[in-house]
């Protein structure tokens, strides 16, 4: 989904009103944070989502004045990283950063999910609006979604794409790609994004759906190719491929990276953290990573991230009970 980029005069407005909010709580709750504050990111090292935690880390950590240790924690479509952070104590020293497969995708996908997206986490921040696209092996004998779709209609069952696991964004899209064109693909699952894109370099899977940052080197060097930008139009960082709106092929769901605590986090913490996290991301450090990754960042409280949250999650149970998906016993 294309979203504006950060407007500074209301970023910086939110922010000033975040820390004289914060200034007059009680004394007891400006003592936090009393030691390391964990992130939880529930993929594997080397993906965006790890990178991301580490550099907003490395900022928030020296506005804190203690560390932030990021502990990765993949397997199980996100669900044993999310399961260690909805259990953690909520004291705001436990926290945890993922994407849409954890909350809006796992609950249509699985039963008996050991969180509940509802009630075991308390929204901080949304950190930035992914921007992202299919690509295709730099050999494969398309070059287009539309050359992609008739090349798997002659050839059912040859084509494979590569996910970050059941449940995750890349297996979300090929779900509703193959429903929709009525066309059959096979996914492989990976332990996260890092895998699936190197199996796409070497061609060991076809296809696969990545962030622009991460694509661009690759496309120019012709180890991929782009097929269609993920969303209702165009981007702003190839604005000559079209997008899955434009070919009617759009599900409609966003790419989002957000940051959550357990549920019963002090709210007084929660708008701390929103205030700390809002100033990282002003930071030259952040928004030149922001630039080279290409995400997006606009400012939201925590109730705007707790609304949207929400509402992401009934778009994404709309675009499963429309391709059929009924939910499965949770990988372990």
């Amino acid at each position: 989904m294309n979203k504006p980029k950060i407007n500074s005069v209301l970023a910086t407005s939110l922010l000033i009103a975040s820390v004289c909010e914060w200034t007059a709580r009680p004394v007891a709750a400006q003592t936090y944070p009393n030691g390391p504050v964990r992130i939880i990111v529930p993929y594997s090292a080397g993906g965006l989502a790890d990178a991301l935690a580490r550099v907003v880390g490395l900022v928030v950590s020296d506005s804190i004045g203690q560390p932030v240790i990021v502990e990765d924690r993949p397997g199980a479509s996100s669900i044993i990283g999310m399961n260690v952070c909805a259990h953690a104590k909520p004291d705001g020293q436990t926290l945890c950063l993922t994407v849409a497969d954890s909350l809006s995708y796992n609950p249509q996908l699985f039963a008996r999910l050991p969180y509940d997206p509802d009630k075991s986490f308390a929204p901080i921040i949304r950190l930035a609006w992914t921007n992202n696209l299919l690509v295709a092996n730099g050999k494969a004998p398309f070059s287009s979604y539309d050359e992609l779709i008739a090349y798997a209609k002659a050839n059912p069952g040859k084509l494979n794409w590569g996910t970050w696991g059941p449940a995750t964004l890349p297996d979300l899209y090929l779900r509703w790609i193959a429903s929709h064109a009525g066309v059959d693909i096979l996914a492989i699952h990976y332990g996260g994004a890092s895998k699936a894109n190197l199996a796409v370099y070497s061609g060991e899977v076809d296809i696969t759906y990545m962030g622009f940052g991460v694509a661009g080197s690759q496309i120019a060097a012709g180890t991929i190719k782009p097929l269609v930008t993920v969303g209702e139009k165009r981007s702003q960082f190839m604005p000559d491929l079209p997008s899955l709106g434009e070919v009617g092929a759009d599900p409609g769901l966003s790419g989002y990276f957000g940051m959550f605590a357990p549920s019963d986090t002090p709210k007084p913490i929660v708008e701390r953290l929103n205030a700390e996290f809002t100033k990282a991301m002003i930071s030259p450090k952040v928004q030149e990573f922001y630039k080279a990754s290409t995400l997006v960042w606009e400012p939201n409280t925590p109730e705007q991230f707790a609304a949207f949250a929400r509402a992401d999650r009934s778009a994404a149970a709309r675009v499963f009970k429309s391709i059929g998906v009924t939910p499965q016993d949770a990988p372990q």
